[in-house]
Parts: C-alpha cells; structure tokens; sequence
C-alpha cells in the first residue's frame, strides 16, 4: 500500500495517550473540589490507554519511515480522533446536549473557533468549563506542533511535519534546524504568554480560575469564555489586556521569537505583520466614528469596543463585547469584510491568514502592470522577495478549496433548515474558526444551541477543515492519495 497504516498507527498512539493524561488534570479538579465529573474524564483517559494499547499491538515491530502522505494523514487522523475522545465528558457530564453537540463543542475548542451549544455557562462544573479552555489552549499552537515538542519519534517526519497542520506555514523562516528544537522554542513562548497573560488579568480584577481560563482562551485566540456574557461585563483593563494579547498571539510565532533573540526589527519589516496591523488600524477608526456619530457612544468607549471587537474578529478569537451586528450597517459591512481573513501565518490565528492576502494583492497588482506592458516581467513579492511558483500554486489552490467548502457547507446546512444568512454567515465563521456568525438568528450575541444534530455535525467538520486549512483533509480524502 502507498500509505503505511502502521505508520500512522504508531505516530497516532502516543498522541492519544497525550490526550488521556491532559484529561487527568479537569478530572483532579473535579475530585478535589468534589464536584460532578470526575467519571467524564477518567473515560476520556481510559479509553485513551486502550487505544493506545491496541495501536501499539497493531504497529509492533513495523520500521517507523514517514512519508509526506503519512504525515498529512497522522495529522487529520489525530485532530478527528483526539476531538471524538474530547467530546466524551460533554456527553457524559451535561444531560441536555447531545452527543453530536458535544462533538461541535470539543470541536470549537480545539480548532479554537468559539462557538458554543452550551447555554447557562454559569452555571456549569468547573471542570467542564477548565476541560473548555484547555481543549482551547490544545489547539492553539496545533496537536502537531506539541507532540513534535514532547513526543518521541514524530519529529522525524522534518520540517514538512508543520506543512501538514498549516499550509501557510513559512518553511524557509525556521529559526533552527533542528524541528524538535524549533517546536520547543514555540511550545515555550506559547507557556509564557499563557502566564502573563493570567497574571495581567488578575490585575485586571479577575480571580484565578476565571483569570486562567480566560487567558486559555486568549493566548490561544479561541474566545471560549467560562460565562454566559463572555467580555461583556469586564472591566476596560480586561478588554485592553485581550486586546494585546490577542494580536500577540496572531502574529507570527516565528518572528515573536527573532524578536526575543534581538532582531526586532524582523517583526516589523514583516510586509504580512504590517498588512495585518494596518487593516486592524483602518476598521478600527471606521467603526470607532460610526460609534461616535451614528450611536452616541463617547469616544472612549466607542474606540475600545470597536478596537476589541476588530482584533476579536481578525485573530478569529470570536470574544463577545456587545453585539456589533445591531450597532449599524456600516460597522457590520466591516465585520462581514473581516469575517474571514484570520491573522498572520505560524500563528494561532484561523482564517484564510494576511500573508495569502499580501501575495495575492501583489499577484494580482503584477498582472495589472503586465496587462498594460506585456513584455515587461512583473513578479509577485512578498518581504521584497520573489514569491516562488510553488507558493502561487498553493494559494490558488487553497482559495478554490475555501470557496467549494464553503458553497457545499453552506448548500447543506440551508438544505437542513437554516436560513440562507445564517447558513452562509455560520459556514464562513465555523471554516475559519472566527466563532461569532452573523445571520438573523445565529448572532454575535447568541450562540449555537438549538441546531439540529446533523448541522453540529456540518459545522464540526468545517471547524476541523478550516483549522487545518482544507487541503491535508480534502487530500485524504481523494483516490490520488491512496495510489501510486
């Protein structure tokens, strides 16, 4: 067979094991402040040692050597398993979601879209709402990302192991060589985020465990809050501290790091960073004066909530700070504009990513200048560079997916019953993991609770779709993958 099952059987094992560990922690909170749930995580554990139990009986003895094949299908094959495992205590635990729900709710997480199924937050057990914000975190700098970090033998798929979870992933940025290396450099800045980030939110007036989970969410730009409200009640040194580390944590992490080690001067030269920054700039001054003048908003806050609901949308966090789709036409045309483009490349962002926008808009500015000088030669660039042909192929061929997968979700979700708006609105939201959808009924404001069980099932395929960025998913499941 072209793509070695007992490969990716034993890559799979040790990952899923992972899962079962990080599952012991919601567990020991449950046991320790005796509240409900505990049985939920144990089973995620449980059944995670058996599978990798039976896993590891089933590539006993088999040579461990990764083709690229293998690795795209390890790495859909690990976000699908490791979300039908992270589904188990949502199930168990909260009697009035279905099983479905809860495959939309750990899907949400680890893609860290946002949305949610799940109504009165507040009242919920801890240990739900901690498993939440860690599936959250998880998903943030990507399962592969952390298993090369921490795991043995999957690194040595190279540095093609990142081209499977993100196919905008700069290879030719790497800090290091070494890819265990590289993976533990981000593995630590993503840590260290998380901590202050915490820290500056119980500054802010948070206690620990909603300081915690929000910074979870955050860091991670997923926007799963532990209440109902999510950021609508903060204080304003909250709604700032979200602000910044949510555009930390859509930039590069690549960068971040130059920027650490003395180069700062590589974040900032960075044409996708100051592509990124600028349209953040632009949206921000727009909604801010339709705030202004169209809403009586004073200045303060008209600017704070429109820089936060703009940097919410653009790192695909999807935090709630009032509903932006009633404040006026102009601010939602905005938000619509903005709905899809998600953050920089190597970043925790979802979205179709600014550096595809840059080279596009540079592709499409070279074709211009030729079309009226057709013997001049007239290149694409990004960073001053010539982009190769290489790349143009993939970011046509990404666009063409988004724009299918698109059409076919939001087609299938209107044929069971949703609104056209609401279709194509949550579609566009769940495959690029932005969280807040936009039609009549599925609103910012709102959530996703009362959908019928085959579109929580649409809407956590296409979650899972956007956050590998189509193509490893859609290349699995065609015929060329399987032969020859």
């Amino acid at each position: 067979m072209v793509v070695s099952l007992k490969t990716v059987a034993r890559l799979l094992g040790p990952a899923i094991l992972f899962t079962g560990i990080i599952a012991m922690i919601p567990a020991t909170v449950a046991v320790v402040n005796s509240t409900p749930g505990a049985f939920g995580f144990f089973s995620v554990t449980g059944l995670s040692v058996a599978i990798f139990y039976l896993l590891r009986i089933y590539s006993r003895g088999h040579k461990l050597t990764i083709t690229l094949r293998e690795m795209f299908l390890f790495t859909a094959s690990l976000w699908f398993s490791i979300t039908m495992l992270s589904a188990i205590p949502f199930w168990i635990m909260l009697d009035d979601i279905s099983y479905c729900e809860s495959l939309f709710e750990a899907a949400s997480g680890l893609s860290t879209t946002g949305a949610t199924a799940i109504n009165h937050l507040n009242i919920r057990p801890p240990s739900i709402l901690l498993w939440r914000s860690m599936l959250q975190y998880l998903g943030g700098l990507g399962f592969v990302v952390i298993a090369v970090a921490v795991l043995p033998n999957v690194a040595s798929g190279g540095m093609n192991i990142f081209k499977t979870e993100s196919t905008s992933f700069d290879i030719s940025a790497k800090l290091t060589p070494h890819i265990k290396t590289m993976a533990f450099y981000f593995l630590a800045l993503y840590l260290f985020l998380l901590i202050a980030c915490t820290i500056c939110y119980m500054l802010g007036g948070l206690d620990f465990f909603l300081a915690i989970t929000s910074a979870l969410s955050t860091v991670s730009t997923g926007g799963m809050m532990i209440l109902d409200e999510s950021m609508t009640f903060m204080p304003p040194a909250v709604h700032y501290t979200a602000i910044v580390f949510m555009i930390i944590g859509s930039l590069p992490f690549l960068l971040i790091l130059a920027a650490i080690s003395g180069n700062l001067s590589l974040l900032y030269k960075d044409q996708q960073v100051r592509a990124f920054i600028k349209i953040i700039a632009v949206c921000t001054a727009v909604v801010t004066a339709t705030l202004f003048f169209q809403n009586d908003y004073d200045f303060e806050k008209a600017f704070r909530v429109a820089l936060f609901n703009i940097v919410s949308v653009i790192s695909t966090s999807g935090f709630a700070l009032e509903d932006f789709a009633s404040w006026n036409e102009t601010a939602s045309f905005v938000f619509f504009i903005i709905l899809a483009i998600g953050g920089c490349s190597s970043s925790t962002s979802g979205g179709i990513k600014v550096f595809r926008l840059v080279v596009a808009m540079s592709m499409f500015k070279a074709q211009l200048f030729k079309s009226l000088h057709p013997h001049s030669v007239s290149m694409p660039r990004f960073n001053s560079n010539i982009v190769g042909s290489d790349t143009l192929r993939s970011i046509i061929t990404y666009f063409v997916a988004y724009i299918l997968a698109l059409l076919i979700s939001s087609f299938a979700a209107t044929s069971l019953g949703l609104t056209l708006s609401d279709s194509f609105s949550a579609s566009m939201t769940c495959l690029s993991n932005v969280g807040p959808a936009m039609g009549p009924t599925l609103t910012p404001a709102g959530n996703f609770a009362g959908l019928s069980d085959p579109l929580y099932l649409i809407f956590a395929f296409d979650m899972i779709l956007g956050r590998l960025e189509i193509i490893p998913v859609i290349l699995c499941m065609t015929s060329i993958f399987w032969r020859k």
